[in-house]
């Protein structure tokens, strides 16, 4: 068995791609029985400072194994070092400085796969901080949906990991977990929440959403969709797809090496 993959990502309409603020990140380790595969999105928040190199941060060090759920706030310490690391001696205005001593925040979600080459199935385990999404999918079905299961679920002040670990103290109380077994065929879809969120909506609403998304041929066809969904109007007055950055992973498995 093996995982295909493919990542998507696009700015806020209007922004530049340098201003992108979501981040992603995968790895891969084989030893002589066993394959495990990892992926991570996340995604930085647009009011705290440098965001974006937080996210980052964090898929990376899921993907490197370094992120306990249990003792979430202390193994997130090497990470705020090393942000803090990044960030220090730059030159910048003074409300920006002040803004800087507050940290930067991101939400976090990552799941790890866990199979043998001729396995008929897969173990994996998922943790997540805040409204990014993983989906589980199979044929025109959602299996599961973690960790929101509604549109409704999304609020305006997900909980986030800081860059400052005075403020993540509490936090092993939100991290949640999920793990399962999946077959071949099964999809699994990591989203940051602005996708995550319409993708609930439109389900909702027409289950064919499922099938639109998995004949995404590529970037191209990815990039058509998120234009057409931010402008198409949704019956409460706003649109379907909210314009924020937007990070799509989609997972296969599929049989054979």
């Amino acid at each position: 068995m093996r995982l295909e993959s493919e990542c998507f990502l696009l700015p806020k309409a209007g922004n530049r791609t340098d201003e992108y603020e979501d981040a992603s990140h995968s790895s891969t380790h084989v030893d002589k029985e066993t394959t495990c595969c990892r992926f991570a999105i996340a995604d930085g928040a647009s009011e705290s400072s440098f965001a974006e190199l937080w996210a980052r941060l964090l898929v990376k060090g899921y993907c490197l194994g370094r992120l306990g759920d249990n003792q979430i706030h202390r193994s997130v310490s090497p990470l705020s070092k090393a942000w803090q690391k990044k960030t220090s001696g730059k030159s910048l205005p003074w409300y920006a400085q002040e803004k800087l001593g507050s940290g930067a925040f991101s939400t976090l979600a990552g799941i790890t796969f866990r199979f043998a080459v001729d396995a008929e199935s897969a173990v994996f385990d998922a943790i997540a901080v805040g409204d990014s999404c993983i989906f589980h999918v199979r044929e025109d079905t959602m299996l599961a949906s973690f960790p929101l299961s509604t549109a409704d679920d999304f609020g305006s002040r997900p909980v986030l990991i800081s860059s400052n670990a005075a403020n993540n103290v509490q936090l092993h109380a939100f991290v949640r977990k999920w793990s399962g077994t999946a077959e071949a065929g099964d999809e699994f879809w990591l989203m940051t929440d602005a996708l995550a969120c319409w993708l609930l909506t439109r389900y909702k609403e027409d289950s064919n959403v499922i099938s639109i998304i998995q004949k995404l041929a590529g970037e191209s066809d990815f990039n058509t969709l998120v234009h057409e969904e931010r402008r198409r109007p949704h019956r409460e007055g706003c649109f379907y797809l909210r314009n924020d950055d937007v990070t799509f992973i989609r997972l296969k498995l599929v049989k054979g090496k």
